[in-house]
C-alpha cells in the first residue's frame, strides 16, 4: 500500500509514519523546501501551499500517480481543504484520513502527548482521522502539526 503524509518538514510526520508501521512504501510531502540531509532514504513530494485554490485537485494528480491509497494530511489547512474534497478521492480509491466535517473541538488545542489513535471507519463517528487521546482529554484531539 502506497501512503501519503504531508508536512514532512515536522516531526509529526516521521511519528506517524512509526505510527502506521505499515511495510507498504511510503511517501512524504510538503510545501515548503527541505534540505537534502532530510531526505535521506524517504521518497518526498512538493506540494502546493493548501491556499492555492486548485490545492486538491493538484494533491490528487500527485495520489493518482504515485498510486497513493491513503493520504494523511497534517496541517490545519490541508484538512479543511481535504475534508470538502474528500468525496472525489474516495472516487479514485484513495482514502483521505480526516473527519468528512472537521469539528470546531478539534481545534480547541494543539495536541499533547498521548496515545495515537487512527479511526478510518465511515460508520463511526468521527468517521476518519488520526487522533491524539490522554487521560486527561474527554474528547481526543486531531493529531495535525499546527
Amino acid at each position: 500500500m502506497n501512503i501519503l503524509i504531508t508536512a514532512a518538514s515536522t516531526a509529526q510526520a516521521y511519528q506517524l509514519e512509526r505510527f502506521l508501521d505499515s511495510g507498504g512504501t511510503i511517501f512524504f510531502a510538503d510545501s515548503v523546501e527541505l534540505p537534502q540531509v532530510m531526505l535521506k532514504d524517504k521518497q518526498f513530494v512538493k506540494i502546493p501551499k493548501p491556499e492555492n485554490p486548485s490545492f486538491a485537485h493538484l494533491l490528487l494528480t500527485v495520489c493518482l500517480d504515485r498510486q497513493i491509497e491513503k493520504l494523511f494530511p497534517l496541517r490545519r489547512l490541508e484538512v479543511l481543504a481535504l475534508a470538502e474534497a474528500r468525496q472525489l478521492f474516495d472516487e479514485y480509491g484513495i482514502e483521505v484520513v480526516v473527519p468528512l466535517q472537521p469539528a470546531e473541538s478539534f481545534w480547541q488545542k494543539k495536541p499533547s502527548k498521548g496515545e495515537l489513535i487512527l479511526l478510518s471507519n465511515p460508520l463511526a463517528q468521527p468517521d476518519r482521522g488520526i487522533f491524539v487521546r490522554n487521560d486527561e482529554d474527554e474528547v481526543p484531539v486531531l493529531f495535525t502539526v499546527d
